[in-house]
């Protein structure tokens, strides 16, 4: 129900990413699916890229675009607040976040 309110009044999660040297820490919603850390990595191989994630479990377990149609407990109603477009506002989020310097 909280997470419900949330939603309604339009409160937004945030994401995060420490610096360091070299490093990049992202903090991220959610439980994400690996291919989220595998993407983060693809988008800056000259960095070593690690995730955080559970930064906020309203959203559930957050799976990509694909999962939700091949469907699991994971992308199910009840383990997974958000829909299928969580994905492209993820991974827009995680580009932005680690090219920003």
């Amino acid at each position: 129900m909280a997470w419900l309110k949330r939603c309604e009044v339009g409160k937004q999660i945030d994401v995060a990413c420490l610096k360091l040297k070299n490093a990049r820490i992202l903090y991220m919603p959610g439980e994400l699916f690996v291919e989220y850390q595998l993407a983060a990595k693809a988008e800056r191989p000259d960095l070593f890229v690690a995730m955080a994630a559970y930064g906020d479990l309203g959203p559930g377990y957050i799976g990509t675009a694909i999962a939700y149609e091949k469907g699991g407990y994971e992308v199910s109603e009840g383990a997974s607040n958000v829909a299928p477009e969580a994905e492209v506002v993820l991974m827009k989020a995680i580009r932005d976040l680690l090219h920003h310097e």
